[in-house]
């Protein structure tokens, strides 16, 4: 009993509230230095959290890679309903109806942000294979053909559309972006 005793004794002279605040802040300074560093640091941990996650699936999906504008997304097939594509809200979606043509379609306000800086002969990849920016166009949205778009090809090509313009509700704007590029 008396060693337990002399032990506790020690460990109280070693520890002490000294030895654990090397900086000699007051215990005042400590409570305000703690309620700060939580007042900072819970909105980023929300903020952090509350970012979208990618879809499970998204790992099995071809990836488009735009180096210039530091790009790296999965691309989501997409489906013809009521004669509409709808964009995902995070990554790029893919449609391809007729042989060498795929379209690449994406919010302008998540995954093609920057997509306005991409410029004619760049180069990116998508599913495996590179291409080269050939043209660039912004269309009125009533301008868009979706037939020319989607028509056949004669060699792989890419074209890639998000919004543009002035913007309207339900993420959308008076015109589109468009840049068309062939595989290389």
């Amino acid at each position: 009993m008396e060693v337990i005793s002399r032990f506790r004794c020690f460990l109280r002279q070693r520890i002490s509230w000294q030895n654990l605040n090397p900086l000699n802040w007051s215990q005042r300074a400590i409570r305000v230095f703690t309620v700060a560093f939580f007042a900072i640091m819970l909105p980023i941990y929300i903020f952090i959290g509350l970012q979208p996650a990618l879809p499970a699936e998204a790992a099995n999906y071809p990836t488009l890679e735009i180096g210039s504008i530091h790009l790296k997304t999965p691309v989501a097939p997409l489906e013809l309903t009521d004669y509409q594509l709808i964009a995902p809200a995070t990554i790029a979606g893919s449609y391809s109806h007729a042989p060498n043509k795929t379209l690449i379609i994406g919010h302008s306000s998540t995954v093609f942000a920057e997509l306005d800086q991409v410029q004619t002969d760049d180069r990116f990849t998508y599913n495996g294979k590179t291409y080269a920016v050939k043209d660039i166009t912004i269309q009125a949205k009533p301008d868009v053909s979706m037939n020319e778009i989607l028509a056949p090809a004669e060699i792989d090509t890419v074209i890639i559309m998000t919004c543009a313009g002035e913007p309207l509700p339900n993420q959308d704007a008076t015109h589109r972006l468009l840049i068309t590029a062939v595989k290389i």
